[in-house]
């Protein structure tokens, strides 16, 4: 081997001369490059942010460079430069960032050496075995012959010398023989398996409980998160340019992360332009430059815009104007950031659902003039380059075919590239996972964690997060309690909000507008029997009123529709659920919201809980399954929604129904002690004997669910970001969960398959048609078996049924076939 590789490359380009992105020294020093510019960029500023001494910034550039240094010494092995010589489907003996740490731990020479640093290097060192996310105490080595570690080739040995120069530890160690890892002992095994690994994860197990300490474990979780976004940059960036006279890694950062910037004006403008929308066209004519005439902003939107701490909590019913208080709060914080080390500001605008996303990425972002980013969009993506580069080492390919392997490794290219572009985005609106993913080492969050560094977080509809999310949220907001945090929220049941005080004592919770909370909106109600639901739904639509009719579950709402149907023949009658193909319920959605916009006519929308959050709508008669009383807040909130204290509409009838007889034989979304206090909040309600307002709503609230404390420390060992000693995190990296598991799945029919003319030049469906064509249905042991694309199994024609007329657009969507 005249030169060592970190990359695979096209061979038929460049034949036996491979381009400078592919080697393992300028791969390496494109890291440690991508290293320095970070913390350059934001390094003070995200010391700051996590509450760390922002003046120990060499420390953080030290820790980091050495990370960088060490990520790919393991890749000098005979196993991985095999696999990407041309052997991709090769089973590697241990993972290269593994070996990586293998090599400087346990060999006496570079283990004392690398011990020189300024700092203590064992954060270093476990981000680096940690930089692919899957290093803890289940990685053993395979079944394979012994690897041999090129210790003496001039291309290690140039790394070497490099990185001791770079960190002042002097002369690098000399070696005058390579070195072998393996199961098999004897003669010159340098490093045996799995008892030399068992042996250093005990060490690191006995040293974690050094980090007990929260500010250490901060100091861990940023060196290893920047270690990784490092290498994510430098592999992008140098795969697209090939060459090193054409691409420069420190200008990239430098572009991205500090010259992308939303300025105080670009806000501005966005609130003006959402006025004018919002104002009518009798005023005179659109003058962006000012705002409409008469135009004001509540007394409430301009609290929290002035709140002047880190965390607050702006906590208000619909109608309120929290939106647009969330973009004067922005405002507010985007002119305070105005020293040379907070000089880039950007704004990530977080909810709960995609539904809830691509709504207000519509109304706010889309034509606010802001370079602005949807996070889960769908456009297309520009792969041709790095599609080229795959990084074998992005999967354990011994657990996966060739095929399978690659797929799943051209999604993870194309996560990168996804997260990257929101580097030099300024504004994204996305769920709640784009950031909080980051609490369970999400691959995509973690990428994107340098541009979170540079701005503030609005997190909209936290009610609406489940335990798992808001275990998430409650560790990021205890370990960044200088990063500007706006959580909203039209409810909150009492530990919630006790379980935030707790970890951030500073909250200044803003209470929403009195004419809004006091506005009279409903007259609760529970039905007789069947026949009194369909007298009100009769007498709405007599009316020309619309129903908005939510049922706990697809089969029950489908079964809700075809009555309305039967019922209602010359009415509109629709059916709204998770059920259908992305690019049916997409349409469907715009439908629907259009149709309730047209107070004219009559209509009959029947929904499950995704109503809850996801439509923008004003029902005039709300008919509803008893759920958790959060869940029924929200559905109450898509009653009498445009009443407002201006304009007042008439209390609007919500009806409440009782489950269906021997309900819980069933799988149901929610637990029947939740339902149990819905029913006690019910009965609160009632008893006041009139019409309700959302602050009745949410004092019943307060009042109806249980005081225990929220279990903050099971919250805290979940996100492995940070982690627990003895629990999870800290030497540890793997991915986590960012959400609890649902009962559903996500599928391709196999029609659509079959079908499919949108292929990549593998064969394989493209990566949009796959989510234009995806659907869930309920999860099911055979799923297991179906064959897999990419992430998505096929749905055989015989399990799973789908309902839908492509020129009517009606239908009831997937099904499991009997």
């Amino acid at each position: 081997m005249d030169r060592l590789l970190a990359k695979s490359y096209d061979v038929r380009k460049y034949g036996e001369s491979p381009p400078d992105f592919a080697l393992l020294t300028q791969h390496t020093f494109d890291v440690v490059e991508a290293c320095g510019a970070i913390v350059d960029a934001i390094g003070k500023r995200t010391l700051r942010n996590l509450g760390l001494d922002g003046g120990a910034i060499d420390k953080l550039r030290i820790l980091l460079r050495a990370n960088g240094w060490i990520q790919d010494l393991g890749k000098a092995n005979s196993h991985f430069q095999r696999m990407v010589m041309g052997q991709p489907e090769l089973t590697q003996l241990l993972r290269h960032e593994i070996i990586s740490g293998l090599i400087v731990w346990h060999l006496p020479e570079l283990r004392a050496w690398i011990g020189a640093t300024s700092y203590d290097a064992l954060p270093a060192v476990w981000g680096a075995m940690g930089h692919h996310r899957k290093f803890d105490e289940r990685t053993q080595p395979a079944h394979v012959p012994n690897a041999e570690v090129f210790v003496t080739h001039r291309d290690f040995t140039a790394v070497l010398d490099a990185m001791g120069a770079d960190l002042g530890i002097g002369p690098a160690p000399q070696f005058v023989q390579n070195i072998f890892l393996g199961r098999v002992s004897g003669g010159s095994c340098e490093v045996v398996l799995p008892g030399n690994l068992d042996e250093i994860v005990d060490e690191f197990e006995d040293m974690e409980f050094a980090f007990e300490n929260v500010e250490n474990r901060r100091w861990l979780a940023v060196v290893k998160s920047f270690g990784i976004a490092a290498d994510v940059i430098a592999s992008a960036v140098a795969a697209g340019f090939q060459m090193k006279t054409k691409y420069s890694v420190c200008k990239f950062v430098s572009e991205t992360l500090v010259n992308t910037a939303l300025q105080p004006d670009d806000l501005a403008g966005l609130i003006r332009s959402w006025a004018w929308d919002h104002t009518d066209s009798t005023v005179g004519p659109r003058n962006e430059s000012v705002l409409p005439p008469n135009f004001v902003f509540r007394n409430f939107q301009n609290q929290v815009a002035e709140s002047s701490s880190f965390l607050t909590l702006a906590c208000a019913g619909c109608g309120s104007g929290k939106s647009l208080a969330a973009y004067l709060w922005a405002r507010r914080w985007c002119e305070d950031v105005t020293d040379g080390e907070r000089s880039a500001f950007r704004l990530f605008v977080c909810l709960p659902t995609t539904g809830t996303a691509t709504e207000h990425f519509k109304d706010y972002a889309l034509e606010s003039g802001i370079a602005s980013s949807l996070s889960h969009s769908r456009a297309s993506i520009d792969l041709t380059a790095i599609s080229e580069t795959v990084a074998q080492e992005e999967t354990d390919n011994q657990d996966y075919t060739a095929a399978e392997a690659a797929r799943a490794l051209l999604a993870a290219e194309r996560d990168k590239i996804d997260s990257l572009k929101l580097w030099s985005t300024p504004l994204v609106v996305g769920t709640a996972d784009t950031v909080l993913g980051l609490m369970a080492n999400g691959r995509r969050s973690i990428y994107c964690f340098p541009a979170v560094m540079c701005g503030a977080v609005v997190f909209d509809e936290i009610h609406a997060f489940d335990d798992r999310l808001f275990g998430h949220l409650l560790v990021f907001i205890k370990n960044f309690p200088r990063l500007p945090i706006l959580l909203m929220t039209a409810s909150l049941p009492e530990k919630r909000r006790k379980a935030i005080e707790s970890v951030r004592p500073d909250l200044c919770v803003v209470p929403g507008p009195d004419g809004f909370e006091k506005l009279e909106r409903y007259f609760v109600a529970e039905p007789d029997d069947e026949n009194s639901i369909w007298q009100e739904v009769e007498k709405c639509i007599a009316a020309n009123g619309k129903v908005l009719w939510v049922r706990n579950r697809v089969e029950w709402a489908n079964d809700a529709y075809r009555k309305c149907k039967a019922r209602f023949v010359n009415t509109w009658v629709n059916v709204y659920h998770s059920r259908l193909r992305y690019k049916d319920r997409s349409r469907r959605h715009r439908s629907v919201i259009d149709r309730f916009k047209n107070r004219g006519s009559a209509g009959i929308l029947v929904a499950t809980q995704v109503a809850e959050m996801s439509l923008d709508l004003s029902a005039d008669l709300l008919v509803t399954d008893i759920a958790p009383i959060s869940a029924l807040i929200q559905r109450m909130g898509r009653l009498n929604r445009r009443s407002n204290p201006d304009c007042p509409e008439s209390p609007k009838v919500a009806l409440v129904c009782p489950l269906p007889r021997n309900q819980w034989r069933v799988e149901t979304p929610y637990d029947e002690s939740d339902v149990d206090a819905a029913r006690q909040w019910m009965r609160k309600l009632m008893l006041l004997g009139k019409p309700l307002c959302q602050r009745d709503l949410s004092d019943a609230f307060a009042g109806s669910c249980p005081t225990n404390d929220y279990e903050v420390g099971i919250a805290e060992e979940r996100a492995g970001f940070f982690g627990m000693p003895g629990k999870s995190g800290i030497w540890r990296t793997r991915p986590g969960l960012t959400r609890d598991e649902g009962y559903t799945v996500t599928v391709i029919l196999q029609r659509d398959f079959e079908a499919c003319g949108e292929r990549d030049r593998r064969g394989n469906p493209t990566r949009d048609w796959l989510r234009n064509h995806e659907v869930a249905i309920p999860f099911k042991d055979p799923v297991l078996q179906w064959q897999r694309i990419s992430t998505l199994r096929v749905a055989p024609a015989e399990s799973v049924a789908y309902d839908y007329d492509p020129d009517t657009h009606e239908g009831t969507g997937a099904t499991w076939q009997e």
